[in-house]
């Protein structure tokens, strides 16, 4: 069955399949098109390539595909962010992951967060840093979510280590306490550095042309995944879509989900 939103929130309920599977669509091309990426075009990338653009080629015709759907500066992916980082890092060794970025916010000031947080306070006792919630106050930050996005994606792509759930934590833990966006200058460069990465090859990808197209193309999947635009945790395998426990989940829980997807014919 399909998970129900509660008002402004994230996607809740009982997990279950919710359709034909999506491998092989036009949501997912399992192609490898990571030119102009900092990692270049490898044409199979191991947990690998983390990205809407193109999951790499493979030799099943119907591989099993993790994919995540959220806006990094949405509130309530800040709260999944313990549980689904639990399933990330057991699936990254074993399937293809892939995240695609959502553009919920893109262009708004940070106080329009405001209600979210206040809904994730009260439900979850999620933690916000000083830093964001004096950002969150002031609503002087506006949310680029193209640029937020094309950084995400240069991180993922040049990510040797394969450690998506370290990708995303790094950048939320910048926006969510500390009140720094991904885009604000000097910020990608140290989330590069702490994950060994190289900042400055990454910097100029994420201000590339390619890297803003990039981001477009995964902002016009998210909505074609999930009109709500996440955060949402789906799976496809064996010609069938699973959708992921939500919000209120514990990471135990959505790795037994995952394992028991990988465990039907």
């Amino acid at each position: 069955m399909r998970h129900c939103r509660t008002t402004g929130g994230p996607h809740t309920g009982s997990w279950g399949t919710v359709g034909s599977s999506i491998a092989g669509s036009q949501r997912c091309q399992h192609t490898a098109n990571r030119e102009g990426s900092p990692r270049g075009g490898s044409p199979l990338v191991a947990c690998r390539d983390a990205s809407a653009r193109g999951v790499r080629g493979t030799e099943s015709t119907d591989p099993t595909i993790l994919i995540y759907v959220l806006d990094v500066y949405d509130p309530w992916s800040w709260a999944y962010l313990p549980s689904v980082g639990a399933v990330l890092e057991a699936a990254c060794p074993v399937v293809d992951v892939e995240v695609v970025n959502a553009a919920r916010y893109a262009g708004q000031s940070v106080s329009a967060l405001a209600s979210s947080v206040d809904a994730v306070r009260r439900h979850t006792g999620t933690r916000f840093g000083r830093g964001f919630l004096k950002a969150l106050r002031s609503g002087e930050l506006t949310l680029d979510s193209t640029h937020a996005a094309a950084c995400i994606i240069g991180l993922l792509a040049a990510d040797e280590r394969h450690h998506v759930p370290e990708v995303l934590q790094a950048v939320q833990r910048e926006f969510f306490l500390h009140g720094r966006t991904i885009e604000t200058p000097g910020v990608l460069s140290r989330v590069a550095g702490r994950l060994g990465l190289d900042g400055p090859a990454i910097e100029v990808f994420a201000a590339s042309e390619r890297a803003r197209e990039m981001a477009h193309e995964d902002f016009a999947v998210a909505v074609d995944l999930d009109p709500d635009l996440g955060p949402l945790l789906m799976a496809s395998h064996a010609g069938r879509v699973f959708e992921f426990d939500g919000l209120g989940a514990s990471g135990d829980r959505l790795v037994d989900q995952f394992r028991s997807v990988l465990a039907r014919p």
